[in-house]
């Protein structure tokens, strides 16, 4: 039984319930006035509470019982630290490898004593190391930790890559916010809100209710940062045979496009699928890796520019597939025979040098392709 309310309290110690502890081994009395490993327990729990007084006269009665008990000796090593008397607590931590050469607590807490700054006082030591010693996760909890944290990793990345995109127009600027607004109050037909599909709306290949779908998914998924699948949808709708009505619609959609975010942007086309698609992806945006072939001047609207040929890789990033012209700012140093990855807006196509036209958004320069 001795030897049982010892070990209780330890447990309830390195659980961080001191108070517990105590009032625990206060609770037999009768045993811990002749248990000096119950009495260092006791001395650790009125450490822990920083009743230091309380802790050394437990100390010293431990001591009395036991001359041995290493447990009492390291609340008295630390009780002496606390009080600022270094040498004392090392004497008291050598006295312990003396008595027990493979106490790894007096060996690690000779090591503290040393790195402790001359300046170091006794509150900013914390004593749970110095007495209870590190905490020792045994190894078969890594193993049973590992597969847990890689589930959690998984949901974290599925949370954000699935959520941050619908959130991330929460955290626009006003005019964006309000331009979000406005795209609410955008309909195809005064009372489509209430469900009402006019007969007006009828072509040869859709009926009333799929164009207002269409136009519906476009909203929505401008809203949600699809910028992409907005801009197939209200292109395929300008090159249909819906009205002209209709289609003027459809365009004003265009006005509350926002390009996406650079660093969550993954909706890219390939080269190949604009190329063969330019005018359903005009408008739309892409993210591509190519190599800069030369820099010329050009002016747009009578705005100076720089424009960049750029030869465009496949998805693999390892063969050219075509070619792109990059329209700048003039403040962008780009150079030939840079390698670079291009976010861009897909605003053209030159049908004779069957180029692309890109209106740049983020050049970001990456290594030289090896060889």
């Amino acid at each position: 039984m001795k030897g049982n309310i010892a070990d209780v309290a330890r447990v309830l110690l390195k659980r961080k319930k001191y108070q517990k502890a105590k009032d625990y081994l206060l609770s037999h009395l009768d045993i811990l006035d002749r248990d000096a490993e119950a009495l260092s327990m006791l001395s650790f729990a009125n450490i822990f509470l920083k009743d230091f007084y309380a802790a050394e006269e437990v100390s010293r009665k431990a001591l009395r019982r036991d001359s041995f008990s290493t447990n009492a000796m390291l609340a008295k090593g630390y009780i002496s630290l606390q009080n600022g008397h270094r040498e004392n607590a090392l004497r008291e931590y050598f006295r312990i490898i003396d008595i027990d050469p493979k106490n790894k607590i007096a060996k690690d807490n000779i090591e503290r004593i040393r790195f402790l700054t001359n300046n170091a006082k006794g509150n900013e030591i914390n004593p749970r190391a110095y007495l209870l010693g590190k905490i020792n996760i045994p190894s078969y909890k890594f193993f049973i930790a590992i597969p847990i944290l890689l589930i959690i990793a998984l949901i974290f990345y599925i949370s954000i890559d699935r959520i941050y995109p619908k959130i991330r127009y929460i955290l626009l600027d006003k005019e964006q916010k309000e331009l979000r607004k406005k795209l609410e109050d955008v309909y195809l037909f005064e009372g489509l809100e209430k469900g009402d599909v006019p007969d007006s709306a009828k072509s040869p290949t859709y009926s009333p209710r799929q164009v207002a779908d269409l136009f519906n998914k476009a909203k929505r998924d401008l809203r949600g940062a699809n910028v992409n699948e907005a801009i197939l949808i209200v292109n395929g709708a300008l090159y249909s045979d819906i009205n002209e009505y209709l289609k003027e619609r459809f365009r004003v959609l265009k006005d509350f496009v926002i390009a996406p975010d650079y660093n969550i942007f993954k909706e890219s086309p390939d080269y190949l699928t604009i190329a063969e698609n330019y005018k359903l992806y005009d408008g739309g945006y892409v993210k591509w890796k190519a190599d800069v072939s030369r820099i010329s001047q050009t002016n747009v609207d009578g705005i100076p520019k720089k424009l960049a040929r750029i030869l465009v890789y496949d998805s693999n990033n390892k063969d050219i597939i075509g070619i792109a012209d990059l329209l700048l700012n003039v403040n962008i140093d780009l150079k030939p025979n840079s390698y670079i990855e291009a976010y861009a807006k897909v605003i053209g196509y030159n049908d004779r040098q069957k180029s692309i036209l890109l209106d740049t958004q983020i050049i970001k320069h990456l290594p030289k392709k090896k060889n």
